[in-house]
């Protein structure tokens, strides 16, 4: 861990354990994992094949390609966080340490059926690889928050804020403005145009916590209550990683046409004139690679939730929200309306909007939820159960559909909590 995270460590408890109030004071201690697939396109099952391998038949790989759209999206995070939150009458502070791991790849449709099928069967059309993208990363997110609830003509408003040091560890990303792909019939030529940008970290320094790049984060929160409904206006993880130079960048834009190889003579023909052929051919292909650094951003949250309670027999309350993501392909345009714009159509996220209920039964307290958007962009059901009511534990899924369609499913959530108040 950098000695960043040391000074932001030492920096915050001594803050916290001054912070008192006589009239009301709470202190809670959470641990967050979470596992998430989500794409819009791709199934369990052609994850699993794979990465697993093992024969494909071409029925399949149909399959798989029916379900394709113009712009497919494939996202997963796996991250686990400690977190330590303390009321103390108005005031609340927090503090919060996470190890995340994230991937999101983006692509067209006609790539996937080349990686699966070949060029055979495209001969005389042209096949479109534009934005395609590929990025992963893994960083710890160091948080510290401040809250402060006011009173504005009786009614009760909370304003909430947070700043995150993060502290990059590996960083790989891929990307294609444009690229084309095109087979003239009979394979007697084909052209290839791209204009192709990579990135990669150091890849020499592949411990946990090796500092390849820092960055900063930054969350909002407005809290308020109208009657009997409450709302939230929020902003979490507005934030940027800078990697460092010594990274590898590269870079090409071309067009390139192969026509085969000539043979003057077969009964001289051998791999070694093979292989000069090829080697002259990928002279033409220049991939200019030079140490740089590269700004990437991490997913973005804005949304809006609204809180009420319910007079039914069967559920309690209710809360219904909308949630975007905010996330652009790269650091390439000043903050204007447009980078705006990019950022959220880029983040492969649909609106998600969901609608979840408070059962208490038993011992327990079930959270059903009903949702549509998002990675997947489809009709969701989830379901979190909530043990003991003190010091809780958490057991959740966002996906609870994937149980029942199984390998055909486009996604798999799980989601623990475990929370000790004191």
């Amino acid at each position: 861990m950098s000695k960043k995270i040391y000074f932001l460590i030492l920096t915050i408890i001594p803050f916290l354990a001054k912070a008192s109030d006589t009239t009301l004071t709470k202190n809670t201690i959470s641990w967050n994992s979470k596992i998430n697939l989500e794409s819009n396109a791709l199934t369990i099952d052609f994850i699993s094949r794979m990465l697993g391998g093992g024969f494909i038949s071409d029925t399949q790989k149909n399959n798989w390609i029916s379900k394709l759209s113009e712009n497919n999206t494939l996202f997963s995070e796996f991250s686990n966080n400690i977190s330590y939150n303390r009321i103390s009458g108005k005031n609340s502070f927090s503090f919060s340490v996470a190890d995340r791991n994230l991937a999101r790849i983006a692509f067209t449709g006609d790539l996937m059926k080349v990686a699966l099928f070949g060029n055979y069967n495209y001969q005389g059309d042209t096949l479109l690889f534009d934005k395609t993208n590929l990025n992963l990363t893994r960083f710890q997110q160091v948080k510290i928050g401040y809250g402060r609830e006011f009173k504005i003509q009786d009614k009760s408003v909370k304003v909430s804020t947070a700043l995150s040091y993060l502290n990059g560890n590996q960083h790989l990303s891929f990307l294609s403005e444009k690229a084309s792909f095109y087979t003239a019939p009979y394979g007697t030529y084909n052209d290839l145009e791209y204009d192709i940008t990579a990135f990669a970290t150091d890849t020499a320094n592949f411990n946990y916590f090796e500092n390849n790049g820092s960055g900063v984060a930054f969350d909002f929160e407005l809290n308020f209550q109208l009657k009997e409904k409450k709302y939230s206006i929020y902003l979490f993880d507005l934030g940027y990683i800078n990697w460092k130079e010594s990274a590898l960048k590269y870079n090409t834009d071309t067009t390139y046409s192969f026509k085969g190889f000539e043979i003057d003579n077969l009964l001289e023909f051998n791999d070694s004139l093979l292989e000069k052929e090829a080697d002259q051919y990928l002279e033409d292909i220049y991939l200019n690679a030079k140490k740089d650094n590269i700004k990437s951003y991490i997913p973005a949250n804005f949304g809006l939730k609204i809180e009420a309670p319910l007079n039914d027999l069967y559920f309690n309350k209710y809360i219904f929200g909308v949630n975007l993501k905010w996330q652009p392909y790269q650091d390439n345009m000043l903050l204007s309306l447009e980078k705006i714009l990019q950022g959220f159509y880029e983040s492969g996220y649909s609106p998600y909007f969901y609608l979840k209920t408070y059962k208490q039964y038993k011992g327990a307290l079930l959270i059903p939820q009903i949702a549509i958007g998002g990675y997947t962009q489809k009709l969701s059901f989830g379901l979190t159960t909530q043990f003991f009511k003190k010091s809780t534990l958490q057991l959740g899924c966002q996906h609870l559909e994937s149980v029942f369609k199984g390998k055909d499913s486009n996604a798999l959530s799980v989601y623990l909590q475990m929370r000790l108040k004191f």
